[in-house]
């Protein structure tokens, strides 16, 4: 069987998800897409926080502790 691409792997865990609910619970296929694309809207919509390091790390200095 041939090695998956991460954006295979992310779809088939997608459905998975998806046919687990539709089995599961009371709601419709169409009302559960609605709910994804929904969700999609707000998650690409939301703020994104970037932490940066502010300790500088330089190899050289690690060196030489080590040596």
């Amino acid at each position: 069987m041939p090695k998956l691409t991460p954006h295979q792997q992310f779809k088939n865990e997608h459905r998975a998800l998806l046919n687990r609910w539709l089995e599961e619970s009371d709601i419709e296929d169409t009302e559960m897409a609605k709910i994804v694309m929904s969700d999609i809207e707000e998650w690409l919509d939301e703020d994104v926080v970037d932490f940066e390091c502010d300790m500088v790390l330089d190899d050289d200095d690690e060196d030489e502790e080590e040596g």
